[in-house]
């Protein structure tokens, strides 16, 4: 189901922004008319969990935009992605403040820094497949 929720209902399930690609969602991305594709999302443990689309996500909110345009994924949506790793993934981000997309503030890296900051933690993850 395709919907639009406030961006502060959107809890990241990712600690950081890679620069590298916020640089390229902003060439292509309309400031002025911030149509998107829908964000897939997921409620996982009670939380609007954002699955992907982080970047583009964080550029719409530093755009000013207060509602983004979300596709939640129901349970036979997600069969083949790992929810135990995002349930961690979450976890990580509760534990560091970031709950919603303003907390991504100050959390852009470059792409060097967000491989080994974020990529090479996920994939240290004892769920990670």
């Amino acid at each position: 189901m395709v919907t639009t929720v406030p961006c502060d209902e959107l809890h990241p399930s990712q600690l950081y922004i890679s620069a590298q690609k916020m640089r390229d969602v902003v060439e292509w991305f309309d400031f002025d008319d911030p149509a998107h594709d829908a964000l897939p999302t997921y409620i996982l443990d009670g939380d609007l969990t954002l699955l992907d689309g982080h970047t583009r996500a964080f550029v719409a909110y530093l755009g000013g935009v207060d509602s983004l345009r979300i596709q939640e994924l129901d349970d036979s949506d997600t069969e083949e992605l790992n929810l135990e790793l995002y349930r961690e993934c979450l976890d990580w981000c509760q534990e560091e403040g970031v709950t919603d997309l303003s907390n991504l503030v100050g959390r852009v890296v470059s792409h060097t820094t967000y491989e080994t900051k974020w990529i090479d933690r996920c994939h240290s993850s004892p769920h990670y497949e």
